[in-house]
């Protein structure tokens, strides 16, 4: 609060930045695909398709990999509230079923950050190869409670279409607000790191913003670094990081359902550390 009251014009430039990386690079590529994804959600929950626990993991991925982040953590927390699935399904299926958009991959990271849509195709191909080798894993070995078939739902859907253009607005008003945020107190750091060394080096511009938020990361590092030689895998390792943005929006879902964070955590470093291998290997 004491830095924004003294540096006003600093964090309005950050507000800025963030509404522009929200617009410019999330909107496009969010909101079709999140209308369509929730639309399905509710289609499915309207008729009470959600019994078998394999069946249901696989329904949960497809809506999360297709909506993109948060998308797969808000139907979890959706169907958890409804008591379709048990709380330790959903816990695990949280770090699993977490992804970006498909056109945000190929359009924003491989043909505008990489200039090569085909090598946002093979991200694509190794994020989610990685995921679905965890939910084959989760399926095998690690117990969960049964199901007990339930015909009554919780929360009566009459239109599924109209339920998803209102769960689609505050998924989008929760992502603007957590990108404006977070970019906003990274640009406030990075002027006060500034001030106080007489200047900031490039590395820790980018890690300041991609620490804090990863669309506004990748922004500032395409800016700095797209010449360097290093740079596909510095895209790789903020795509993969995903930002405390993203994690934040993740911990309110899961926190409205009560859900557990451990198995997130245990997820998402793994698949950091295999992401970041396989891209080194294969890009």
């Amino acid at each position: 609060m004491t830095l924004f009251i003294f540096m006003p014009g600093i964090a309005h430039q950050g507000a800025q930045l963030g509404l522009e990386v929200f617009l410019k690079r999330l909107l496009p590529y969010l909101l079709p695909y999140l209308v369509v994804s929730q639309w399905l959600l509710y289609e499915l929950y309207k008729k009470n398709k959600w019994q078998s626990h394999v069946s249901n993991s696989i329904k949960i991925y497809a809506i999360g990999a297709f909506g993109g982040f948060p998308t797969g953590a808000a139907t979890i927390s959706t169907l958890t509230q409804s008591s379709m699935i048990s709380k330790k399904h959903a816990s695990h299926l949280l770090g699993i079923c977490h992804a970006p958009s498909p056109m945000f991959i190929v359009g924003v990271v491989g043909a505008q950050f990489l200039s090569s849509a085909h090598s946002g195709i093979v991200l694509l191909l190794i994020l989610h190869s990685i995921n679905l080798m965890f939910l084959v894993f989760l399926h095998l070995f690690v117990p969960m409670p049964k199901i007990v078939k339930n015909n009554q739902i919780v929360k009566p859907v009459t239109s599924p279409l109209s339920e998803g253009i209102n769960q689609t607005a505050s998924i989008l008003l929760l992502v603007a607000t957590t990108v404006v945020f977070f970019t906003t107190i990274s640009t406030v750091i990075r002027e006060i790191i500034r001030v106080i060394f007489n200047g900031v080096p490039h590395e820790v511009s980018v890690f300041i913003y991609s620490l804090f938020e990863m669309t506004a990361g990748l922004e500032i590092a395409h800016q700095l670094f797209k010449m360097e030689t290093f740079f596909p895998l510095l895209v790789v390792s903020i795509l993969s990081f995903n930002g405390l943005s993203i994690h934040m929006q993740i911990m309110v879902l899961a926190k409205s359902a009560k859900l557990s964070l451990k198995p997130y955590v245990f997820y998402r470093l793994l698949h950091f550390l295999l992401f970041v291998g396989s891209c080194y290997l294969f890009l």
